[in-house]
């Protein structure tokens, strides 16, 4: 009787236990499987989801003609708990910042807040099941006889009211399931990214749903398999009962309370905190519209589910409608002209002639914390769902806790909803799934898509085999913006256990503002880890190229390509987008012999003592003793061998060749001579006009010419930036950028790569443990070079030639590479070919523009669509981009969506390029530090700029002039009011130190 009358949770629920880790068994002897359905990785436009949704009718009409079968699609959407999506990725970030010893959890906890307003939870679940019906009846009269003989000898089909049985799968049926639940997913999984879900998962996802999230990540329900729950008292009072000592109820397990109806309205739920709203859809669809068009209709604020149910058996549904009155209660339709009834279903007849038929039930379901604001809710739901292919919808009055049920994966064996009749391709159309997705459930850069649902982005990961970046966009677009919360997410990567190295080539001083972020963030004896440097053309910033790892007299092979592209470089006229004909061919070979002729074993270059006072220290307090004549090499050995490895790698800068000694060299080397003494350019010989260039070359860049003197140390966040070195205009000056671009570029990745595999063979056996240890220490380490004003190199192409070695061989070791630039002409097509990420913050100022994405890139027409409406430039929701993206998967390589980068006010802040707030920021961090001057600027103005503050002020003048000393600016005057207005924010233990 308590189960004719449904008085409690598990009078409703089917779950019966589970018979292995990913299949449920229900309480008929059905199974059940439960997959996530993540999403799509492309934009889902009108004709995409046409064809996505084509291309999967015919394979799975075929599978949904036998009966037996059941899918279940679960869509939620709850902007009532946006926290639960960012949540996992929030922590892991403020874990890792632990870590690192950073202290920037407030501006991460931030970015949280402002996301979670600005995002909504989503999630889709499908539901398969496999009933006997899917077995042939003399098959399902022998598997059920077996079953009687199975649960004779175990104690009944059920030996305990309220425990799971393991007696009730029907034999035989397990077979049937695999096979359509493959066939199904194959097919999905070619346009779809699925996860198939264990059932201690899918069990605890239901219960989330079930109590609003309020459930532990650690709460787990008892299965077979699991540590026996037994309990020492009685569930009912007959005594053969064995409930005590069986798992329990799967349907108790979820609830922890019995709903009930509410009183103040039949047709809600009362779960406490809670009051739930179902309606039902009660009548066909006039014409079947795509879950798109109902989502994008459902107000944001509107929490809601959907359940849609779909039962194959395209006969019995074709039975039905022949039937004139049963097809008149199948489709609750209700008419005095029987003729139209009849007209009705010899339509949908003829269409079963062609099309295969199912039956499909609709229920959905909102909710709300008072019984005003769950009415409010079901109230714009109902009118989207009813304007949703002009459907009708009913409340229900008789059992609102079963249809509630309805709307949870996988609960309820019996719907209430009418059945209505659709064709495959209909009931698809009206499945969620077209719903983009990432492809990282958690990610340290949080993105989120125009329609507000988070896109999780981890850099590194392994989805991609390398993490090579071009980002275009014009002034203006936010590339500054992009690459400072990029490298962010790349400090912050879950696993990070010492700071990642990222090295930065910038013209002018938006990086710089990063690395100063991140240096203020760290304690006083780690902030030299993070440093800031412009390099200048004078001797302190001096750097040998030829530079090479402790210990190797020659350079390593991915070392020795840099070193033949910067010399090719400096010998190519200045103007001359390629060099004089055979003059790489000369070069490699000169690099070559330049190594060999100031080897230990030819010409060595002298030890001098005074040359370095620090090496002649060294050598003293060690006691080294020297007999006279030891070539650098020798002195570089000695230090070595005593431990002193900072003292070595000084020493060894004398040894190694430098530019002024290629002169010497092409004179002396025999063998270059004979080889390309006859290659003439114009009336010269090749190798006087390469000498007549490389003394030009020492002449314009003295800094290249003599032993290194530049070392960044130990830090490992820095930027570079080339203002005073990289000029405008002649072609001379834009032959200068692109040697320092090169120079820069050495100067931060000459030791990113490094592998133990690959490096260990080249280095010289003396030194090769301790390379194997400096190695390891870093290999695992993440590396990144990031090469910002990338236009400003156009005009020579040895740049594009680096940087496609460096992007070839950073697979290979790990390095990840981004290139920014304002011109699409910077990323040729076989540089493109090497990414694997690209970011399009523009659709560009001249209409041309348009179209060389197209080319390049080869966007899709819904993704140019979406480029037109929404790449318009930072705004108040952030920086739109298009995001196209490469991953191992050979099901679904491509990413392709435009997403939004939200910051908080403080990363705006930090970030901004804005010259009036950079002034603002720069005065007020030198009076009371950069944290406390983000939290003042972020609480003054939140959106990230005073632009318009300060403009309007000095428009209006309406700082008295008594507030200007005579050499004081506007900025110096509001620093002090904010400084008195926000005193309260500033901690007196950050500010700087007065020396």
């Amino acid at each position: 009787m308590n189960k004719l009358l449904k008085s409690s949770v598990n009078h409703y629920c089917q779950f019966e236990t589970a018979n292995d880790p990913f299949t449920m068994v229900t309480r008929e002897g059905g199974l059940m499987t439960a997959y996530e359905i993540k999403g799509t990785f492309g934009i889902m436009g009108p004709d995409a989801t046409r064809a996505h949704i084509d291309s999967l009718v015919d394979s799975l009409s075929s599978a949904l003609k036998r009966p037996g079968h059941r899918l279940q699609f679960v869509f939620r959407r709850d902007p009532l708990n946006s926290k639960q999506a960012l949540r996992k990725s929030i922590q892991g970030a403020i874990r890792t910042l632990a870590t690192l010893n950073m202290d920037l959890e407030q501006m991460v906890q931030e970015r949280s807040d402002k996301l979670e307003k600005k995002t909504v939870l989503e999630t889709c679940f499908l539901v398969i099941t496999t009933s006997e019906r899917a077995l042939h009846p003399d098959i399902l009269a022998g598997s059920k006889k077996e079953r009687a003989e199975k649960a004779k000898r175990n104690g009944n089909l059920k030996p305990g009211e309220f425990g799971q049985s393991l007696n009730v799968e029907v034999p035989g049926i397990d077979m049937v399931h695999t096979g359509f639940v493959n066939q199904i997913i194959s097919r999905l999984e070619e346009k779809l990214s699925l996860r198939k879900m264990k059932t201690h998962e899918f069990l605890h996802q239901i219960r989330r749903q079930i109590t609003q999230y309020d459930t532990s990540d650690s709460w787990r329900p008892y299965l077979p398999g699991d540590r026996m729950a037994a309990r020492l008292e009685q569930d009912t009072p007959v005594e053969t009962d064995m409930s005590h000592i069986m798992f329990p109820d799967v349907g108790q397990q979820l609830f922890s309370r019995e709903p009930k109806i509410a009183a103040e309205d039949n047709t809600l739920v009362d779960l406490g905190d809670w009051k739930i709203a179902p309606i039902m859809v009660d009548q066909r669809p006039q014409d079947a519209k795509p879950f798109a068009e109902l989502f994008s209709s459902i107000d944001r604020n509107v929490p809601y589910q959907m359940s849609l149910v779909i039962d194959s058996g395209h006969d019995r549904v074709c039975q039905l409608l022949s039937r004139r009155k049963t097809f008149a209660s199948f489709i609750a339709f209700i008419s005095s002209e029987n003729k139209l009834i009849r007209e009705s279903a010899e339509e949908l007849l003829e269409t079963a002639i062609e099309s295969t038929m199912v039956s499909a039930q609709i229920t959905f379901s909102t909710w709300g914390r008072d019984i005003e604001e769950v009415r409010r809710n079901r109230s714009k739901l109902k009118t989207a769902v009813e304007s949703w292919g002009q459907t009708q919808v009913v409340e229900e009055r008789g059992d609102a806790i079963e249809a509630w049920f309805n709307t949870l994966p996988g609960f309820s064996a019996e719907h209430l909803a009418t059945r209505i009749p659709l064709e495959v391709l209909e009931a698809l159309v009206m499945s969620p799934i077209t719903r983009p997705v990432s492809p990282w459930s958690d990610g340290t850069m949080l993105y989120r898509t125009i329609d507000e649902k988070l896109f999780p982005f981890l850099p590194g990961s392994d989805l991609q085999t390398a993490n090579m970046e071009v980002v275009f966009a014009p002034p203006g677009f936010g590339k500054s913006f992009y690459l400072a919360a990029s490298n962010m997410g790349l400090i912050t990567r879950p696993g990070n256990e010492v700071l990642p190295r990222i090295g930065i080539l910038d013209i002018g001083f938006s990086s710089a503002m990063f690395v100063e972020l991140v240096k203020d963030s760290l304690p006083p004896h780690l902030k030299h880890l993070a440093q800031a440097f412009r390099l200048e053309m004078t001797r302190d910033y001096a750097v040998n190229f030829f530079d090479t790892p402790l210990g190797c007299q020659k350079p390593l092979s991915v070392d020795r390509e840099y070193v033949v592209n910067m010399m090719t470089l400096l010998t190519t006229p200045a103007g001359r987008k390629e060099p004089v004909d055979r003059m790489p061919e000369l070069i490699s070979s000169l690099v070559d012999a330049m190594y060999d002729y100031f080897s230990e074993d030819k010409y060595p270059q002298p030890y001098e003592a005074g040359m370095d006072e620090l090496i002649d220290e060294a050598l003293r307090n060690n006691n080294i003793r020297l007999m006279g004549g030891e070539s650098w090499w020798k002195v570089s050995r000695l230090l070595f061998d005593e431990g002193l490895f900072n003292d070595a790698s000084q020493a060894q800068r004398y040894a190694v060749p430098t530019l002024n000694d290629a002169t010497t060299v092409l004179s002396q080397e025999t063998t270059i001579r004979d080889v390309f003494g006859s290659s003439m350019v114009g009336d010269e010989t090749l190798i006087n006009y390469l000498k007549v260039m490389i003394i030009s070359a020492v002449n314009d860049y003295p800094i290249l010419s003599q032993p290194t003197v530049f070392s960044i140390g130990e830090a490992r966040i820095i930027s570079i930036d080339l203002m005073s070195v990289a000029k405008d205009g002649s072609a001379q000056a834009e032959k200068r950028t692109a040697v320092m671009y090169l120079l820069g570029r050495q100067i931060i990745c000459k030791d990113y790569y490094r592998k133990a595999e690959f490096t260990l063979p080249e280095i010289p056996h003396h030194f090769r443990d301790y390379h194997r240890r400096v190695i390891e220490k870093d290999e695992s380490v993440p590396k990144k070079l990031c090469m910002d004003e990338f236009h400003r190199t156009t005009a020579v192409p040895m740049i594009r030639k680096q940087a496609i070695v460096d992007i070839r061989e950073g697979r290979k070791y790990d390095v990840h590479v981004t290139l920014l630039s304002q011109l699409l002409s910077d990323f040729p097509e076989d540089l493109i070919q090497l990414i694997n990420n690209t970011i399009i913050l523009s659709k560009g100022i001249a209409e041309t523009t348009l179209d060389e994405i197209k080319a390049r890139f080869r966007p899709s027409n819904d993704a140019i669509k979406h480029m037109n409406r929404w790449l318009t430039g930072p705004g108040v929701e952030g920086s739109s981009m298009l995001y196209l993206g490469a991953l191992k998967s050979e099901t679904a390589p491509r990413i392709e969506q435009v997403l939004r980068l939200t910051l908080g006010g403080s990363e705006i802040w930090a970030y901004t390029t804005v010259p009036q707030d950079v002034s603002l920021r720069r005065r007020l961090t030198f009076k009371i530090g950069l944290n406390n001057a983000l939290k003042v600027l972020t609480a003054a103005y939140p959106n990230g700029s005073a632009k318009a503050d300060i403009q309007q002020i000095m428009s209006e003048n309406s700082l008295d002039v008594v507030d200007f000393e005579e050499d004081q600016t506007i900025f110096d005057v509001l620093v002090v009011r904010l400084m008195k207005d926000y005193r309260e924010l500033i901690d007196a233990a950050k500010m700087p130190v007065v020396k």
